[in-house]
């Protein structure tokens, strides 16, 4: 928890709690039978069968599954049915027509063939079920964009206030640090924000679409003021800052909230 934004409760608040609003806002309807790929520690499934829905949540990862599985016996799950199943999504076959949602929070973008994942995500819907995607879009970000996040971090390195390793003080180089770190120099292939969504315009109908900050959870992933009072302003002034920036259009947005109806 030390070196995440779990280590605080305030900042899982600005951070996590906001996406699991934005995902559950995005869930209309009464007992619903739900499909979470990519479930994680389980938070959001657990949300959803609070709300009466009928979930099941897949996770790759037998460390997930552990944590959601404890979070399940410790926590009141609800009205619905909640189960957690280990598995790899691109090789879990799953019954035809069986869900009104299938939901990927943060892992269509991480997937190696996003458009065979929605193909499978189509086929698992019944009738008219829901999509929702909730991504990130990393090849979004531009210069102005690495720019502001420069401005926003190197004062805090320099206060010896950021755990990650330190930017370079000319700030060409740091912003050419950060797109190198976020776009260019990735040696792992993440899905483009046109390979996610040119799938989910030809096996989806849109309903809503909205993009949403998400910059500032690698500002406050690595903060480390020692006043706990001081961190918790700065690091709201920061999604604020954030926010105020896309409306303005100032810098570009990373995360994408998408929810469709099966064709």
């Amino acid at each position: 928890m030390k070196g995440s934004l779990w280590r605080r409760a305030s900042l899982v608040r600005l951070t996590y709690a906001l996406n699991c609003r934005l995902l559950t806002g995005a869930i209309n309807g009464r007992n619903l039978k739900i499909l979470d790929v990519g479930c994680g520690t389980g938070c959001i499934s657990l949300e959803l069968s609070r709300m009466g829905h009928d979930v099941l949540g897949l996770d790759r990862s037998k460390r997930m599954i552990e944590i959601a599985s404890r979070t399940k016996k410790t926590s009141n799950s609800g009205s619905g049915k909640l189960q957690y199943e280990l598995a790899d999504f691109d090789k879990w076959l799953g019954t035809t027509g069986t869900y009104d949602v299938v939901m990927f929070s943060r892992l269509l973008h991480d997937l190696p063939d996003p458009e065979k994942a929605l193909l499978k995500a189509h086929r698992l819907l019944r009738s008219r079920g829901k999509i929702v995607c909730l991504e990130y879009a990393y090849n979004t970000m531009d210069k102005k964009t690495a720019a502001w996040l420069y401005q926003t971090r190197k004062p805090l390195e320099l206060q010896g206030w950021f755990s990650s390793p330190q930017l370079p003080d000319d700030p060409d180089k740091g912003v050419d640090f950060i797109m190198r770190e976020a776009v260019i120099g990735r040696k792992e292939h993440i899905n483009t924000f046109e390979e996610m969504n040119r799938p989910l315009k030809r096996l989806f109908h849109q309903e809503t679409f909205s993009w949403h900050p998400y910059y500032f959870w690698f500002i406050l992933s690595d903060m480390r003021i020692p006043n706990p009072r001081l961190e918790d302003r700065l690091a709201a002034m920061v999604k604020k800052l954030e926010e105020f920036l896309l409306g303005t259009g100032e810098i570009q947005p990373a995360l994408f909230l998408y929810k469709g109806t099966k064709a």
